[in-house]
């Protein structure tokens, strides 16, 4: 049978062991298929969970909820129980037929039968902790819809963990269907996720989820019994639920959707603080996941440190803070291109103030001063740069300076079907504008010829395209400039 945690109880690694101990369940009845069911508080701090087991590996590793029926006398799970899993690793649960089957879950929490009470637990914390080879969901929490009750669990948290060929989402949590409830706290923050399945985390009703601070890299498609969800990274719901702070490199769909990092029914995403760059691992075939010292992802975070589980935050970065901060209507353009909020110690940027059509450009502060555009400042340390735009006055200004490369913002922004995109050259040459998704997959090239020298404006159609965030990108020369536009319908 399943191990129990049947009253308030902490497991833990004793101190200054060479490796962690494992827990792995040998039994070869058929029923059990979990290592731990979960009835009462519970702690494990330092522990291995292993499901393989070569004659009959395990289909679950903890599992929260009631016992087994046939139990004499039966063990109901405690309503408000608390779950702490601190600096612990799930490894290799990959039950029999994972591939066309529901199972192969790390942590999960069950619904109770008709008659039973309800399943409800107080705080779950889940912190440095790391998921290896996990044939379904990591975390599922996606039970609360089969039964009354208003939430699955007052609090959950998942911070600085990572997760490595995770064949369903890492975290698939669900609130219940009254969206006027009161809804549990989710704070889903520094998390490393590199060859995963395509989505990796799904938020269903739940207000004020927060999800922020994240790398994923690299990602497979799903198991076949779950190919429906190759269609995004990550979704939350409802008011208040935001995303931020999240760079994807090398990932792969095979479902359309609208927006590959979606929030809807009122969610957020801040699109300013979505990012595409390569995070730069130490060696990700091995699994070392340590940031090189010149990675992005340094500083990128919302509390100025990394991106991703902090454990693999090693190195002395040797990028520097650099803020923008822009007041009014306007966009600045960098070169070269500013990736993350930060740049490498000793590089030289131009930027280049470009308003909003019946805007205008009325000056520099911080690192850089006065009115001269495009402005130029190297960076040798944390640099703060302002920029303000104005409201014209009587005629308005011209969006773009004909004298200097310059892509404007579309107008207008957000669009229903078409919208004008504004941009200026420098000198005359070959010339080309293409639109990409929010994951730099290109879609379509709208311009490639040669053009001569001053403003060209180009009318753009995306009735055949759904709502969501697009990039589009102008090249000429050596000119490269990039911007975002909303098509919502």
């Amino acid at each position: 049978m399943h191990l129990q945690i049947k009253k308030p109880v902490v497991i833990m690694a004793k101190p200054g062991l060479a490796e962690k101990p494992v827990f792995r369940h040998g039994d070869l009845d058929s029923s059990v298929i979990e290592i731990f069911r979960i009835h009462d508080d519970v702690i494990f701090q330092g522990i291995i969970f292993d499901g393989y087991n070569a004659k009959r590996p395990m289909k679950y590793g903890l599992r929260v909820g009631h016992g087994p029926a046939t139990q004499i006398p039966r063990i109901f799970a405690r309503e408000g129980l608390n779950i702490t899993i601190r600096d612990c690793e799930f490894r290799d649960f990959f039950p029999p037929n994972w591939e066309n089957d529901a199972g192969g879950n790390a942590f999960y929490f069950l619904a109770p039968a008709s008659g039973e009470p309800v399943i409800k637990a107080g705080n779950v914390k889940i912190e440095n902790c790391t998921f290896r080879n996990i044939g379904d969901e990591a975390i599922r929490i996606a039970e609360t819809e089969k039964y009354k009750v208003t939430r699955a669990l007052d609090s959950l948290i998942v911070r600085n963990c990572t997760f490595k060929n995770v064949f369903a989402e890492c975290v698939r949590f669900y609130a219940d269907t009254d969206t006027s409830s009161a809804d549990a706290y989710v704070l889903i923050e520094h998390l490393t996720v590199d060859s995963c399945g395509t989505r990796m985390a799904y938020f269903k009703n739940n207000k004020n989820v927060i999800f922020r601070d994240i790398l994923v890299t690299n990602s497979h498609l799903p198991k076949p019994y779950r190919a429906e969800r190759a269609d995004y990274v990550v979704q939350v719901q409802l008011p208040g639920s935001t995303i931020s702070h999240i760079d994807t490199l090398n990932l792969i769909f095979a479902v359309p959707y609208s927006s590959r990092i979606s929030a809807s029914k009122g969610g957020k995403v801040n699109g300013a603080t979505i990012y595409a760059f390569d995070p730069l691992y130490r060696n990700t075939l091995a699994g070392d996941y340590t940031l090189l010292a010149d990675s992005p992802a340094y500083g990128s975070a919302h509390d100025g440190q990394a991106l991703g589980d902090l454990r693999w935050a090693t190195q002395t970065a040797t990028r520097v803070p650099f803020l923008l901060t822009i007041e009014g209507m306007g966009t600045v353009l960098c070169d070269p291109p500013l990736i993350a909020p930060n740049y490498p110690t000793g590089t030289t940027v131009t930027l280049t103030a470009v308003p909003d059509s019946a805007w205008q450009f009325a000056g520099w502060s911080g690192a850089i001063t006065g009115a001269a555009n495009p402005a130029t400042v190297t960076v040798n340390g944390s640099t703060s740069i302002a920029v303000k735009f104005e409201q014209s006055t009587g005629v308005a200004a011209a969006p773009l300076q004909p004298a200097v490369y310059a892509l404007a913002q579309n107008c207008p922004n957000p669009f229903n079907a078409s919208t004008t995109l504004n941009f200026s050259l420098e000198r005359e040459g070959m010339t080309s504008l293409v639109l990409y998704n929010m994951l730099g997959q290109k879609l379509r090239t709208l311009l490639e010829k040669k053009l001569t020298a001053g403003a060209h404006s180009l009318n753009f159609d995306a009735a055949d395209l759904p709502s969501g965030i697009y990039l589009y990108q102008l090249r000429s020369g050596s000119f490269q400039a990039t911007r975002k536009f909303i098509l919502m319908k």
